[in-house]
């Protein structure tokens, strides 16, 4: 999968620090004046090249298109300069937009439906060129059909003056960045402004986790990670999500957790919480699988609730820092009871579903994975020590899952399926375990197991080293 980014590029034409000044004045006309970053209701990342551009971004960028659109054209009104901005859709095209409203498309968007290719108007694009710099040479370089579109801009901001490292930047590359200038903003009634979704969780959740040895990545999405004995980490992050009721006037989200191993296919934090539910669960959902026989559905369903009222600041302080407690009382215990693989194992039982390391065996012989499948730990199973032990508790698991499911009228589990299954328990259990070791037993193939297992962890150790996350 490539990358989806959007930036924006300014001529600066009067200097590093009264360029800053200037932004900040026109901010204060657009009703935002300066603050610290734990006032901040917006933030952006300023970088500048040698050749006098600066690089713009915003957290909300990626999100939210019509912004960086109106940051296009307004600054560049103001700050009376031209402007363009860059947006990457899958690493296949871009989209380069003068703050005149002319377009130019760079790369191949014929899969998205984009079938006549804008090379722009040479009026608009050819004054950006450095002295030197011919529109011949620029155009040329643009209708290059390279593998990644990033190629192709690198070599344009050559011609542009940008630095070629800056035209592919975004918000979470940038905001990390000693070298990059960090501004915040507030409006002048703080309070009244509400923040980003992402900004109140992060505020609000970091001063908690980080005593509890959370850590926040670096990536556009708010993921805190904890890592575990080095091969397994627990993640909280957050998500939109409807409000409880379907209110109008309320802005919903959800409190996602989970944990994974190193020995998963891969671990990709580099996507929307949204994309990773197959194991982040919410916080209802993570209280009804960890006492799935014994929890109260009236406290199950006051942890569904999380909304705030549509701009008040009060409204969503206020239940951002219940949606805080509540984690703080159900997901930590549940994440702290993952401190091996065998613990790990159960609790992925628990949250959603069996380990089935036989959807792996297929890549180990040279086959393909099932891309579903890419968020799976199953051959952690073979990390298990007490694996004997694992299936006692799984089997016991399963028969009080099947035991509930007896008495649901929807469901078409009979009290004879059941019986069956109690009857035949204890060969189920042997049958896991002559498995297992039937697979450890056999060499050849449990040496490439233990081959894929140090792939796995060799790569995605090297991800969250890029996350910021030691291990």
């Amino acid at each position: 999968m490539g990358r989806f980014f959007s930036n924006v590029h300014i001529k600066n034409n009067v200097g590093r620090m009264k360029f800053i000044n200037m932004f900040c004045d026109v901010m204060k006309k657009r009703g935002f004046t300066p603050c610290v970053d734990t006032e901040a209701a917006l933030s952006y990342a300023l970088a500048f090249s040698e050749n006098s551009w600066v690089t713009l971004v915003n957290e909300d960028y990626m999100n939210n298109p019509k912004r960086v659109q109106d940051d296009l054209k307004y600054l560049a009104d103001e700050l009376k300069t031209s402007a363009f901005s860059v947006e990457v859709v899958d690493s296949d095209f871009a989209i380069l937009s003068h703050n005149s409203g002319d377009k130019m498309i760079v790369g191949d968007g014929s899969g998205y439906g984009i079938e006549e290719t804008s090379r722009g108007n040479r009026i608009y694009w050819e004054p950006l060129l450095t002295s030197g710099k011919a529109w011949e040479q620029f155009t040329e370089i643009a209708q290059k059909d390279s593998a990644f579109v990033e190629d192709t801009l690198s070599e344009l901001a050559v011609i542009l003056g940008i630095s070629p490292e800056l035209i592919c930047a975004d918000y979470s590359e940038l905001a990390d960045t000693e070298k990059v200038v960090q501004l915040y903003f507030k409006k002048a009634e703080a309070k009244e402004i509400v923040m980003t979704l992402n900004t109140a969780f992060k505020q609000v959740f970091r001063e908690a986790l980080e005593p509890l040895g959370f850590k926040l990545i670096k990536s556009k999405y708010p993921y805190f990670v904890r890592v575990v004995g080095n091969e397994i980490i627990h993640v909280i992050s957050v998500q939109k999500s409807f409000s409880y009721l379907h209110a109008i006037d309320r802005e919903g989200f959800s409190i996602l957790s989970g944990a994974a191993t190193v020995y998963r296919p891969k671990i990709d934090l580099s996507k929307a919480p949204k994309h990773n539910t197959r194991w982040l669960s919410d916080i209802m959902s993570t209280y009804i699988g960890m006492d799935r026989f014994g929890f109260d559905s009236k406290s199950a369903d006051s942890f569904s609730k999380l909304s705030y009222i549509e701009n008040s600041f009060e409204s969503q302080s206020e239940v951002m820092k219940l949606a805080l407690k509540q984690t703080l009382d159900i997901v930590i215990p549940a994440l702290n009871q993952i401190v091996d693989f065998d613990s790990f194992a159960r609790f992925r039982c628990m949250m959603q579903d069996e380990l089935y390391p036989e959807r792996h065996f297929g890549v180990i012989n040279g086959g393909d994975l099932n891309p579903n499948d890419v968020d799976d730990d199953g051959l952690v199973l073979f990390k298990v020590d007490a694996y004997s032990s694992y299936v006692d508790w799984s089997m016991e698991y399963r028969k009080n899952i099947y035991s509930q499911r007896v008495e649901y009228s929807f469901d078409k589990y009979s009290k004879e399926d059941f019986e069956e299954f109690c009857a035949k328990i204890n060969d189920y259990k042997q049958q896991s375990i002559t498995n297992m070791q039937n697979l450890k037993n056999d060499s050849k193939f449990y040496n490439l197991v233990e081959l894929e297992l140090e792939k796995r962890k060799r790569l995605n150790i090297e991800v969250l080293h890029s996350y910021g996350i030691g291990i």
